[in-house]
């Protein structure tokens, strides 16, 4: 498998998203090689294609297609190894916000405040979180208008697809 495919995996088990929402064919923005950049450019407490690499060696000793096994092998990864867990962190929060997060460890009044930049503008329009609210970021929308005059879509509309 190749490094997109073992972090698109990864990030369908962190996220809870399918792969039609996280990797859509056709793919206009490309924002899941934007977020692989900047997870092996931002994670500096492990070597982030290691994380990748154990992803990949732990989903093929399972066996079969389970229901849900992306999420089995990210409980599987965290138990093997507990130091990938704050970088899957972060990178759980880059996708659902678009921005990447930092936690201060100074001796400062801002220890342990998270902290967030975000990666750039589609990154702010493509975070899952607006999914999730069944809403749009502010400033950017791909419906008509007058939207609003009809009921919403099933959330599945907004969970499994691009909108």
């Amino acid at each position: 498998m190749d490094p997109m495919e073992n972090f698109i995996s990864l990030s369908i088990g962190l996220t809870g998203f399918k792969r039609g929402a996280l990797a859509p064919d056709p793919d206009s923005t490309d924002i899941k090689s934007l977020y692989l950049a900047t997870f092996r450019a931002r994670v500096t407490q492990v070597n982030p294609d290691d994380i990748l690499i154990r992803y990949q060696i732990i989903n093929g000793h399972i066996a079969g297609n389970p229901p849900n096994r992306e999420e089995r092998v990210v409980e599987l990864l965290f138990a093997e190894k507990p130091e990938y867990e704050f970088p899957c962190r972060q990178l759980l929060f880059l996708w659902y916000a678009g921005a990447w997060p930092t936690v201060t460890d100074t001796p400062a009044s801002t220890h342990g405040q998270t902290f967030s930049e975000v990666i750039s503008a589609d990154s702010y329009t493509q975070g899952l979180v607006w999914r999730v609210m069944q809403s749009h970021p502010m400033g950017s929308t791909t419906y008509n208008y007058g939207y609003w005059a009809n009921p919403p879509a099933p959330l599945s509309a907004y969970l499994e697809n691009p909108v």
